[in-house]
């Protein structure tokens, strides 16, 4: 049964890197930039590093209750075990959650300062 945690929580930490870009990543843009574009980025970006700040430890949480959940099934060594995996995954999870929320976060408030980005 460990192994098959093992498995799975490669599987979901894979995935949960997915299509995340950064909040940092260089922002893309379909036109020129607007006045003052450095001062709002860096504002932007300021604000859009603050989305989430609890998330990741919530989904750490519920991921380790779910593995503990799993594991009793079994016995209480596995137990144990997929609540570390739960854990793990369910801070990968939240983090690639995080980084998405802070980029589409970036992405509007540039958009609503009046500067053509895409992405």
């Amino acid at each position: 049964m460990a192994g098959k945690f093992l498995t799975l929580a490669t599987l979901a930490l894979l995935l949960a890197g997915c299509d995340t870009v950064p909040v940092d990543a260089p922002l893309q843009l379909s036109g020129a930039p607007g006045a003052n574009f450095d001062s709002d980025e860096a504002q932007c970006r300021a604000a859009a590093r603050q989305v989430g700040a609890n998330h990741i430890q919530k989904t750490a949480a519920i991921g380790g209750v779910g593995g503990a959940l799993a594991g009793a099934t079994e016995n209480r060594d596995k137990a144990a075990v997929g609540a570390v995996v739960g854990a793990v995954v369910g801070a990968a999870v939240g983090d690639a959650q995080v980084k998405q929320a802070q980029r589409d976060y970036l992405v509007r408030c540039m958009q609503q300062a009046g500067h053509p980005v895409i992405g």
